[in-house]
């Protein structure tokens, strides 16, 4: 026992010492799981959003718009030249027929054997516009779609990013 209040027993401890702790001051590993994290929800919710962005939409539309243009290569008779052992076809000019109808035909050739026709060209564009929407949308076809739509009938309309990826007639 202590002779005095101020003077303390010595501690008696049997087994090994205690250790404790050390802090650093700054939680690495705490911050390093937090940041982790918070990149990893910037990546899920990104993605998402890409997903949904890039998907395609497949929606009722109606056309509101046809055109058409079709080009020929008009080429001409050349008189054979001298040591060349026959005639020559040289294409002179483009002859381009174009409208907003449903009816594409093709251009006229000029009477006569001297012309004929050589490369030909089409183009089909359709015009589409949603219900719920102002904004159209054109969109190239080829001739077989074309030829079975008409300015307000439905189609259908398959959109990936604000782009018509499809037009198709709705049965």
């Amino acid at each position: 026992m202590p002779e005095s209040d101020t003077e303390l027993a010595p501690l008696h401890h049997d087994g090994p010492p205690a250790t404790t702790a050390v802090d650093t001051g700054f939680p690495l590993k705490s911050l390093l799981l937090a940041v982790g994290g918070v990149l990893l929800l910037i990546v899920i919710v990104f993605s998402g959003l890409l997903y949904y962005a890039t998907r395609p939409q497949t929606m009722r539309m109606t056309v509101v718009g046809l055109e058409w243009e079709r080009t020929i290569q008009l080429e001409q008779r050349q008189p054979p030249q001298p040591g060349d052992g026959g005639e020559r076809w040289v294409a002179v000019r483009e002859l381009i027929e174009a409208d907003a109808t449903s009816n594409p035909r093709w251009p006229q050739l000029p009477p006569g054997s001297d012309y004929r026709a050589g490369k030909r060209t089409e183009r089909y564009i359709v015009r589409v516009r949603s219900s719920k929407s102002a904004k159209i949308y054109e969109h190239p076809v080829p001739a077989e779609v074309f030829t079975q739509l008409r300015v307000g009938d439905p189609c259908q309309v398959v959109i990936r990013s604000g782009m018509v990826e499809d037009v198709t007639p709705v049965p």
